[in-house]
């Protein structure tokens, strides 16, 4: 899935001149959720009709990290913006 989040991490990713190794970075993860595969949220996850978009303003280095709201926000409000 690509949304707002992903593409920032994937821009993060490219200009990277060292792995960032954060906390459970090394453990197994879901493509798609980003979470340990025994907790995948992939078969419960929602879509909200919202009448209102997201915005969300990241530090530099949370697009990396294994998990964190901003995905999961992403991946449920289809109108998200992200930036960092």
């Amino acid at each position: 899935m690509s949304h707002a989040v992903s593409r920032l991490r994937a821009s993060r990713l490219a200009r990277a001149k060292k792995p960032f190794v954060a906390r459970g970075s090394r453990a197994e993860r879901c493509p798609g959720c980003r979470v340990i595969p025994d907790y995948c949220l992939c078969a419960w996850r929602p879509r909200v009709a919202a009448q209102s978009a997201m915005c969300l303003l990241m530090h530099d280095v949370e697009p990396l990290k294994p998990s964190n709201t901003g995905w999961l926000i992403a991946d449920v409000i289809g109108e998200t913006s992200a930036f960092s």
